[in-house]
């Protein structure tokens, strides 16, 4: 199976012999002895307790007698001859009952200390991952107008972060703990007496294949009929928004006839799946019951003919162990191609090419002085739709400027264009008249800055939120900038004032709160060009009447576009400039467009009008 690069460097089976997977197998290794002694010390116990009938006071010397037949296990015998505590039953118990004990405790240390190596090792890859993510989406989702690649990667961040660690984590610790058990307990029955350990082991083997296979069946089968009754239930619930036709035309009786017949189809199916749920669950526990009932039978039948009990016993907990990681190890293919599946999804985002990139030999960008122009600017979606066509648009600094469109996308990637969010598909963008794609990213950036209107805080302090980090920024330059948008009276109010924490952690602030804050943000660096996207939400009247006053200060000396969603906003506008079919359609003051635009009062109407929803019912 073709495994995704992101994956291979997570687990591989090449990884496997390096690191930290390396000590995980070892200790792995060490473990899987540790269940084999501990369960070899049950076996020995049984023997004693079972031979102490018949061969007296004698502890385990009965199982050397027996061992000294077979040549492989001379050594054993030896071991056994050689220890007096052994010779005695009540001494032998306790010894072999204290040697389970510590093996079992021993071994789950080592279980826990292999798990934790390999969820360190697991973990430290996929955060490698995330930090790749996020990353790739400072430089993607700039350009990201419609928000779609903004939730695709949230979507992997979360989700299929996850899930490939999971996968890959569960994958990891089967072939580290898992598999060196089931080839420890294969190799120990055989060794114990490989007739009767492959008399028990086929069957088991074979069994737990055919339960895997008839489990993976059954489930597939459920998956797919549980899909039919919910369309069955979908479809039934469909017609219920057909009332008023049916009404309309007469048609209550046919309805009826049709929605008795899916009824009927639709119980019919649920029957079907609780019965094929009962089937398959009586199925398994047959298979389960017969997987434990032959070995059973044969080791009993092998201890009629003289096997020991104690060695039984130890074969059938083997087969046990057998049963269970030969389960695990089914799976691994699974858990291989659910990680592959997360890791590709990943690893297609992070090849992703920025469609906007700082050219080679770029220079600083000077302060805007004169004029921000667009020549036959051109602009598609991803999806292939043309928003933008040979569009021109010139702006002189110090204006105010409302840029609207009846599909926002267009307003939206005008603005984007002019801090290099987005890049033209044909055209120029000029400030100055100098390409902005000549210039550095950080010194347009440090220009042109973009308010958004739905822009989160971050998890930081009130002070962090306005300087960004930035040491060049002091508190009182950013003291300063609060007022002006008058955001400084209720960063005052909080219970630590400029330090108080913000974000998740912290106090949640309202709409109205959160865009003057942004406001401040921007205010504070003092850029030549400042884009404004209004929030969505509606504010109080209070909050309105801040943000507009705020408007005029920030408007001094700079040119500020806006992309509104208050009429009043759009009226203190110096220029409108309404976009339809990718061009400049008209362009001019409110009070000159709402007499002379009829496009322009069409998008009054569909945005302002109190009465339109009614009137076009």
């Amino acid at each position: 199976m073709h495994s995704s690069p992101e994956f291979q460097r997570i687990v591989s089976w090449p990884g496997v012999f390096r690191g930290r997977m390396l000590a995980g197998l070892g200790i792995g290794i060490v473990s899987s002895l540790l269940l084999i002694l501990g369960l070899a010390s049950l076996a020995g116990i049984l023997s004693v307790l079972t031979s102490a009938a018949g061969s007296g006071d004698r502890g385990l010397l009965p199982v050397a007698e027996t061992l000294s037949q077979h040549w492989d296990a001379c050594p054993m015998a030896g071991l056994i001859r050689r220890m007096p505590m052994l010779h005695r039953n009540t001494s032998a118990t306790a010894l072999l009952m204290t040697v389970a004990v510590l093996a079992f405790a021993f071994r789950w240390f080592l279980l826990s200390t292999v798990a934790n190596l390999i969820h360190g090792h697991i973990a430290s890859a996929v955060l490698r991952l995330r930090q790749h993510i996020h990353r790739k989406a400072l430089r993607l989702e700039p350009a990201d107008l419609t928000h779609e690649q903004t939730r695709g990667a949230n979507h992997l961040f979360q989700e299929s972060a996850q899930q490939l660690e999971t996968s890959a984590g569960t994958w990891a610790l089967i072939v580290t703990s898992g598999l060196p058990e089931l080839v420890m307990a294969l190799v120990a029955g055989l060794a114990t007496n490989w007739r009767v350990a492959l008399q028990v082991l086929i069957p088991v083997i074979l069994g737990r294949m055919i339960l895997q296979k008839e489990q993976s069946r059954g489930d597939s089968s459920l998956r797919l009929l549980s899909e039919q009754v919910q369309r069955g239930l979908t479809s039934m619930a469909e017609s219920l928004r057909k009332t008023r036709i049916v009404t309309a035309y007469g048609m209550e009786a046919q309805e009826q006839r049709q929605f008795e017949s899916q009824l009927i189809s639709y119980r019919t199916k649920c029957r079907q799946f609780s019965r094929q749920q009962g089937v398959a669950q009586v199925l398994r526990q047959t298979l389960v019951t017969a997987i434990v009932a032959v070995p059973a039978v044969i080791l009993g039948f092998q201890v009629l003919r003289g096997l020991m009990p104690g060695a039984a016993a130890f074969i059938g907990l083997l087969g046990f162990v057998v049963f269970r990681r030969l389960g695990d190890t089914i799976t691994l293919g699974t858990l291989r191609a659910e990680g592959n599946e997360r890791a590709e999804e990943i690893g297609n985002y992070l090849n992703q090419i920025p469609s906007v990139s700082q050219v080679a030999g770029a220079s600083f960008l000077q302060p805007m002085s004169k004029t921000l122009s667009f020549n036959q600017v051109s602009y598609q979606t991803p999806a292939g739709g043309a928003i933008l066509r040979s569009l021109d648009l010139r702006i002189t600094f110090g204006e105010k400027v409302a840029v609207l469109s009846l599909n926002p996308e267009a307003a939206y990637a005008l603005a984007s264009m002019i801090p290099r969010f987005v890049d033209p598909d044909l055209g120029q963008v000029l400030i100055d008249g100098r390409d902005i794609r000549q210039a550095t990213l950080e010194s347009l950036r440090a220009e042109v800055l973009f308010v958004g209107g739905d822009d989160p805080v971050f998890d930081a302090t009130v002070l962090e939120n306005i300087t960004c980090g930035q040491p060049d920024i002091t508190r009182q330059q950013a003291q300063e900038a609060a007022k002006m948008v008058h955001a400084d009276h209720f960063i005052r109010t909080l219970p630590k004032g400029y330090e108080t924490p913000l974000g998740e952690h912290g106090i949640k602030l309202d709409a109205g709160q959160i865009f003057r804050l942004s406001l401040a943000r921007a205010a504070v660096r003092e850029p030549a060009i400042l884009i404004i996207e209004e929030p969505s939400i509606p504010l109080d009247a209070s909050t309105k009447s801040m943000i507009d006053d705020a408007y005029q200060r920030i408007g001094v000396n700079r040119t500020v576009i806006f992309l509104p969603t208050r009429l009043s906003t759009v009226k203190r506008c110096t220029r409108v400039v309404v976009l339809h079919d990718g061009r400049v359609a008209v362009d001019g003051p409110h009070d000159q467009l709402v007499r002379a635009s009829e496009l322009y009062k069409h998008w009054e109407y569909m945005r302002f009008n109190p009465f339109r929803d009614t009137t076009d019912q």
